[in-house]
Protein backbone atom coordinates (compact mmCIF):
# COMPACT_ATOMS: atom_id res chain seq x y z
CA UNK A 1 0.00 0.00 0.00
CA UNK A 2 2.88 2.41 0.74
CA UNK A 3 4.13 2.47 -2.87
CA UNK A 4 0.57 2.99 -4.15
CA UNK A 5 0.03 6.02 -1.92
CA UNK A 6 3.41 7.52 -2.80
CA UNK A 7 2.84 7.03 -6.53
CA UNK A 8 -0.64 8.61 -6.41
CA UNK A 9 0.66 11.69 -4.60
CA UNK A 10 3.73 12.05 -6.85
CA UNK A 11 1.62 11.64 -10.02
CA UNK A 12 -0.90 14.23 -8.82
CA UNK A 13 1.89 16.68 -7.96
CA UNK A 14 3.64 16.26 -11.33
CA UNK A 15 0.35 16.59 -13.23
CA UNK A 16 -0.73 19.78 -11.45
CA UNK A 17 2.70 21.40 -11.76
CA UNK A 18 2.92 20.53 -15.46
CA UNK A 19 -0.49 22.06 -16.01
CA UNK A 20 0.19 25.24 -14.01
CA UNK A 21 3.90 25.75 -14.64
CA UNK A 22 4.16 24.25 -18.10
CA UNK A 23 7.19 22.15 -17.14
CA UNK A 24 7.80 18.47 -16.55
CA UNK A 25 9.43 17.30 -13.35
CA UNK A 26 11.54 14.17 -13.01
CA UNK A 27 11.28 11.98 -9.93
CA UNK A 28 14.65 11.47 -8.24
CA UNK A 29 15.71 8.71 -5.86
CA UNK A 30 13.63 8.71 -2.65
CA UNK A 31 15.43 8.88 0.68
CA UNK A 32 14.59 8.80 4.36
CA UNK A 33 14.73 12.25 5.90
CA UNK A 34 16.65 12.72 9.11
CA UNK A 35 16.12 16.48 9.52
CA UNK A 36 12.65 17.52 10.75
CA UNK A 37 12.80 20.90 8.96
CA UNK A 38 11.06 21.25 5.58
CA UNK A 39 13.31 20.71 2.56
CA UNK A 40 12.28 23.97 0.90
CA UNK A 41 11.43 27.58 1.61
CA UNK A 42 7.66 27.28 1.05
CA UNK A 43 5.81 24.08 1.95
CA UNK A 44 2.19 23.17 1.32
CA UNK A 45 0.76 20.38 3.49
CA UNK A 46 -1.89 17.78 2.64
CA UNK A 47 -3.30 15.83 5.58
CA UNK A 48 -4.01 12.13 5.08
CA UNK A 49 -6.64 10.30 7.11
CA UNK A 50 -8.82 7.21 6.98
CA UNK A 51 -6.64 4.14 6.42
CA UNK A 52 -3.57 6.16 7.47
CA UNK A 53 -2.79 9.17 9.65
CA UNK A 54 -0.16 11.59 8.39
CA UNK A 55 0.72 14.05 5.67
CA UNK A 56 2.24 14.76 2.31
CA UNK A 57 4.14 18.01 2.02
CA UNK A 58 5.17 19.80 -1.19
CA UNK A 59 8.32 21.64 -0.16
CA UNK A 60 9.45 24.09 -2.86
CA UNK A 61 12.91 25.55 -3.33
CA UNK A 62 12.81 29.33 -3.63
CA UNK A 63 13.61 29.55 -7.34
CA UNK A 64 11.13 26.82 -8.25
CA UNK A 65 8.18 28.32 -6.40
CA UNK A 66 8.92 31.81 -7.78
CA UNK A 67 8.96 30.52 -11.36
CA UNK A 68 5.85 28.35 -11.04
CA UNK A 69 3.80 31.09 -9.39
CA UNK A 70 5.12 33.70 -11.86
CA UNK A 71 3.81 31.50 -14.67
CA UNK A 72 0.51 30.93 -12.86
CA UNK A 73 -0.08 34.65 -12.34
CA UNK A 74 1.53 35.95 -15.53
CA UNK A 75 3.83 38.20 -13.50
CA UNK A 76 7.56 38.20 -12.78
CA UNK A 77 7.67 37.60 -9.02
CA UNK A 78 11.02 38.10 -7.31
CA UNK A 79 10.10 37.76 -3.63
CA UNK A 80 8.53 35.04 -1.53
CA UNK A 81 5.48 36.86 -0.18
CA UNK A 82 1.76 36.47 0.51
CA UNK A 83 1.01 35.93 -3.23
CA UNK A 84 3.39 32.97 -3.22
CA UNK A 85 1.82 31.59 -0.03
CA UNK A 86 -1.69 31.89 -1.51
CA UNK A 87 -0.61 30.28 -4.80
CA UNK A 88 1.01 27.33 -3.00
CA UNK A 89 -2.26 26.93 -1.11
CA UNK A 90 -4.06 26.67 -4.48
CA UNK A 91 -1.48 24.17 -5.78
CA UNK A 92 -1.98 22.03 -2.66
CA UNK A 93 -5.76 22.28 -3.15
CA UNK A 94 -5.46 20.95 -6.70
CA UNK A 95 -2.96 18.22 -5.82
CA UNK A 96 -5.04 17.01 -2.86
CA UNK A 97 -8.22 17.01 -4.97
CA UNK A 98 -6.64 14.98 -7.73
CA UNK A 99 -4.97 12.58 -5.28
CA UNK A 100 -8.17 12.21 -3.23
CA UNK A 101 -10.03 10.81 -6.26
CA UNK A 102 -7.50 8.00 -6.64
CA UNK A 103 -6.90 7.47 -2.92
CA UNK A 104 -10.63 6.86 -2.46
CA UNK A 105 -10.13 3.58 -4.35
CA UNK A 106 -7.34 2.40 -2.04
CA UNK A 107 -8.40 -0.13 0.56
CA UNK A 108 -8.83 0.92 3.30
CA UNK A 109 -10.01 4.27 1.93
CA UNK A 110 -7.66 7.21 2.39
CA UNK A 111 -8.80 10.82 2.45
CA UNK A 112 -6.58 13.75 1.44
CA UNK A 113 -7.32 17.37 2.28
CA UNK A 114 -5.28 20.56 2.07
CA UNK A 115 -4.13 21.89 5.42
CA UNK A 116 -1.55 24.66 5.66
CA UNK A 117 1.24 26.51 3.90
CA UNK A 118 4.40 26.84 5.99
CA UNK A 119 6.81 29.64 5.14
CA UNK A 120 10.40 29.01 6.22
CA UNK A 121 11.49 26.23 8.49
CA UNK A 122 8.51 25.76 10.82
CA UNK A 123 7.20 22.37 11.91
CA UNK A 124 4.98 20.58 9.40
CA UNK A 125 1.48 19.48 10.41
CA UNK A 126 0.92 15.74 10.17
CA UNK A 127 4.57 14.74 10.59
CA UNK A 128 4.49 12.57 13.67
CA UNK A 129 7.53 12.15 15.88
CA UNK A 130 9.01 8.68 15.57
CA UNK A 131 7.49 8.04 12.11
CA UNK A 132 9.84 7.94 9.13
CA UNK A 133 9.59 10.71 6.54
CA UNK A 134 10.19 9.62 2.94
CA UNK A 135 11.54 12.49 0.83
CA UNK A 136 11.05 12.26 -2.93
CA UNK A 137 12.93 15.02 -4.77
CA UNK A 138 11.49 16.30 -8.06
CA UNK A 139 13.68 18.25 -10.47
CA UNK A 140 12.92 20.13 -13.62
CA UNK A 141 13.71 23.21 -15.68
CA UNK A 142 12.00 25.45 -13.11
CA UNK A 143 14.08 24.14 -10.22
CA UNK A 144 13.27 21.60 -7.58
CA UNK A 145 10.90 20.61 -4.85
CA UNK A 146 10.60 17.69 -2.49
CA UNK A 147 7.49 15.70 -1.71
CA UNK A 148 7.75 14.65 1.94
CA UNK A 149 5.51 11.75 2.96
CA UNK A 150 4.91 10.69 6.54
CA UNK A 151 2.15 8.45 7.87
CA UNK A 152 1.31 5.49 10.00
CA UNK A 153 -1.36 2.98 9.22
CA UNK A 154 -4.52 3.65 11.20
CA UNK A 155 -5.72 0.39 12.69
CA UNK A 156 -9.09 2.00 13.39
CA UNK A 157 -9.36 3.23 9.74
Amino acid sequence: MQATIINILIDATCHVLATLGGAQFTVQKPRLKTDPAPSGEVTGVILLSGGVSGSAALSFQRGCVLQIVSRMLGEDLQEVNRDIQDAVGEIVNMVSGQAAQKLADVSPRIDARPDAVVMGQGPLPGQTSGVAVVAVPLSGPLGGLTVELCWREDVAG
